[in-house]
């Protein structure tokens, strides 16, 4: 069966999403799509399945799933002019938001389903993993279609919902952590007089290689590190100093503390 969707705020994330779905057999035969900065716009390809709308009103009622991809502040808004829209409680939701429940959500759409999926940074080249709430009381139909969707740009894991706060550290904010990782070797190249911008791809590509190697492996990250360090050796030295400055219990605590941040969007 083929679908319409409507994309309400085309941002980034949501160009990822529409440029997984154009490239995929995922059935979509119409996209309805609003932005309050037109200037967005530009940088998608042409597509006659793309029609531009100029207010929310216009995107949704035509769509019979729409995807929620706005800022957490601006949830209570776009929602009030959802509402304004005959039969809205009847369309699938897909929400991204950080924070935002699929129930408080659901519960201000009178009862409409909600789906809601926790994207990451790296759809933007097809490589990203999304985390995907369970809902009972969504179809089988509707649960599959979104799943094709998110996996047309990536991967995708099915979580409780209960976990969503937790798991962004893991999976939503986790790119961030390695680009500030590689940033860091590169900055320690240069305080040895290495050229690190020169050296950023090779490191990026080690990085890719060394993920690529755990993946394949049945070996834990502990037995491959213990791969690359010989006792007393060069690799060991430098994994005493990350020791030394506690460098797990760092990234649990960023974790945390972004999980306390989510808790914190959540009741705004």
């Amino acid at each position: 069966m083929e679908r319409t969707l409507a994309v309400i705020g085309v941002g980034n994330m949501a160009k990822a999403i529409i440029a997984g779905i154009v490239s995929s057999d995922v059935k979509v035969s119409k996209f309805y799509l609003f932005d309050k900065n037109e200037e967005t716009y530009k940088n998608l390809e042409s597509n006659s399945a793309f029609e531009y709308c100029n207010d929310i009103y216009s995107a949704v009622k035509s769509a019979d799933c729409v995807l929620l991809s706005v800022k957490p502040q601006n949830y209570s808004e776009v929602l009030d002019e959802i509402k304004t829209v005959v039969g809205f409680d009847k369309k699938l939701y897909i929400s991204i938001a950080a924070g935002i429940t699929s129930d408080s959500v659901s519960n201000t759409l009178s009862g409409a389903t909600v789906i809601r999926v926790l994207p990451n940074l790296p759809m933007t080249i097809g490589k990203g993993v999304s985390a995907i709430c369970k809902n009972p009381s969504a179809n089988e139909m509707d649960f599959d279609f979104v799943d094709a969707i998110f996996s047309s740009a990536g991967s995708t894991v099915i979580i409780d919902e209960a976990e969503m706060n937790r798991i962004i550290g893991a999976l939503s904010s986790s790119p961030a952590y390695v680009f500030k990782f590689i940033d860091a070797i590169c900055k320690g190249a240069d305080a040895q007089g290495l050229d690190g911008n020169a050296l950023l791809h090779s490191v990026c590509d080690v990085v890719i290689g060394s993920a690529m190697l755990l993946k394949s492996s049945e070996l834990s990250p502990a037995e491959l590190i213990s791969r690359v360090a010989s006792k007393g050796g060069t690799t060991q030295k430098a994994l005493d100093k990350l020791d030394e400055a506690s460098f797990d219990d760092i990234i649990t605590s960023a974790m945390v503390a972004c999980t306390a941040r989510a808790e914190e969007l959540g009741k705004q």
